[in-house]
């Protein structure tokens, strides 16, 4: 029997999407979560803090987008990137990888220090402490240390910061919109693909588990009619994070 483990933070983004696809493809699998302050301790192996790692049978890979393709050579059923489509599924990756996952790194980057962002903050720190417990000391500056995070940082360097957040809100959503096109599925394609699991869970997740007071994504009439037929092809709680963090549940912020 094929045995699939998923390396990674409930909390990352790039986890949930790989998460998403292996749900997408009903495959079983193991998530194993890793600790942030001490990595090496499952991932080690790799010699990188990275996630989300992948590994299918003691062989390991690296890079949401790549697990995809992987995924598709060993479990070709629903295939995620549908050859006859690679072209222009691989367009609009470019813009969920440069764009659409990095603008969620915005707030600890340049976002106001208030109590929202500090309350966030605590929240996610809640939230990985429910699979890895994190000390008290740790939670309480886990709104601080995720602006120092380096990997944070980083993608600063890849962002337009003179864009205000609510202008680079405002963006990607027409963005998305304009890729929804006709739908139902992202590209204008009859069935769902890396594309649409890779978005999927990140503009959910904040609303079920407490980071959210409504599914603002479902405010457009198109985008909540993607959320909706996307939905039907997930479980109903489709992130990694453990289900008694659930504040409220997916079917409520569509209704």
């Amino acid at each position: 029997m094929t045995e699939v483990k998923l390396y990674g933070y409930a909390t990352s983004p790039f986890v949930r999407k790989t998460g998403c696809f292996l749900y997408y493809k009903n495959i079983e699998f193991t998530h194993v979560p890793v600790d942030p302050t001490n990595p090496e301790a499952t991932i080690g192996f790799t010699g990188k803090a990275q996630v989300p790692v992948l590994e299918i049978d003691g062989e390991w890979r690296t890079e949401s987008s790549a697990h995809a393709h992987w995924l598709d050579e060993r479990f070709p059923e629903k295939p995620l990137c549908p050859p006859v489509h690679r072209t222009k599924i691989e367009e609009i990756d470019a813009w969920i990888s440069d764009s659409f996952l990095m603008s969620i790194f915005r707030y600890p980057i340049d976002g106001e220090d208030n109590l929202q962002f500090r309350y966030r903050g605590w929240r996610l720190a809640a939230l990985l402490s429910a699979h890895t417990p994190l000390p008290e000391a740790v939670r309480h500056h886990w709104p601080d240390a995720l602006r120092r995070a380096p990997f944070i940082q980083a993608m600063a360097k890849h962002m337009d910061l003179n864009e205000s957040i609510p202008d680079m809100q405002m963006r990607l959503a027409g963005e998305l919109v304009a890729h929804i096109g006709d739908g139902p599925f992202l590209g204008g394609f009859s069935k769902p693909t890396m594309l649409d699991l890779a978005v999927f869970p990140q503009l959910v997740w904040g609303y079920m588990f407490g980071l959210e007071e409504r599914l603002s994504a479902a405010a457009h009439p198109s985008i909540k009619a993607w959320l909706e037929g996307v939905s039907e092809h997930l479980p109903p709680n489709p992130t990694l994070v453990a289900d008694k963090m659930m504040v409220r549940s997916l079917r409520s912020g569509l209704q």
